[in-house]
């Protein structure tokens, strides 16, 4: 790998629009030590090498993130990995961040029978803006202005292994939260309602009461729906 290449283990990049910036390779192993009849280590194996990638990108431009579905095979460097995560945040006077994880899953693979969750649509923007993430929720209070805002999707992916070899794996348990960070620069405090389909999990909190201009965090929180594999 060049300074200039840097390998998408996520499958996200947009060409024009979302550039992978670095990538992490999180490998991992198996170490086996067992002790002979002095208590002394009288033998050792390593084994079972794997990889949970990580990668962070840079917004070139405004897009629409359509047809993410975690849990999708990619393929990079002759291996094979599933995407596992994704978070995208926005906030006023801050660069936007994009970030991706996947895991490492057997050769055998085949996308076209493995579960997918579809992760629904929002904007990604170089903008330094905060900006409502996927919908998913409304936002009133006079003098109150949203500040921050991130979107996170992730699954489970559990690799089956044989002497530390990846010989199957599942993929399931997909869900997404949408944060929040609301400036109130009034009397009023702000009010959240969430649109369908997603709930308060964790509900308007000031996170500094007696400041003269108080902050506000919630959390929205919704499953993610299931593609039906063949």
């Amino acid at each position: 790998m060049s300074w200039d290449t840097k390998t998408d283990y996520c499958g996200l990049a947009v060409d024009g629009k979302l550039q992978i910036k670095s990538a992490t390779m999180n490998r991992s192993g198996q170490y086996l030590e067992k002790l002979g009849k002095n208590a002394a280590i009288a033998a050792t194996k390593a084994f079972g090498v794997n990889d949970s990638p990580s990668c962070d990108y840079t917004v070139v431009a405004a897009h629409k993130l359509t047809g993410v579905k975690l849990g999708k095979i990619v393929t990079a460097d002759g291996k094979k990995y599933a995407l596992q995560s994704l978070k995208y945040e926005c906030g006023a006077g801050s660069e936007p961040t994009f970030s991706a994880s996947s895991r490492e899953v057997e050769p055998t693979a085949d996308d076209s029978k493995c579960n997918h969750f579809d992760v629904p649509e929002f904007e990604i923007s170089p903008e330094e803006v905060a900006e409502i993430l996927a919908g998913a929720f409304k936002l009133s209070g006079d003098g109150c202005e949203l500040a921050k805002c991130s979107i996170g999707a992730s699954c489970t992916v559990n690799v089956h292994t044989v002497n530390g070899v990846a010989v199957a794996s599942d993929v399931h348990t997909g869900h997404i939260q949408v944060s929040v960070t609301i400036g109130q620069y009034g009397e009023a405090a702000p009010s959240l309602a969430a649109e369908e389909g997603w709930d308060v999990s964790s509900p308007l909190t000031c996170t500094d009461p007696d400041s003269d201009l108080p902050e506000w965090t919630a959390t929205l929180s919704k499953p993610l729906a299931k593609s039906v594999k063949a």
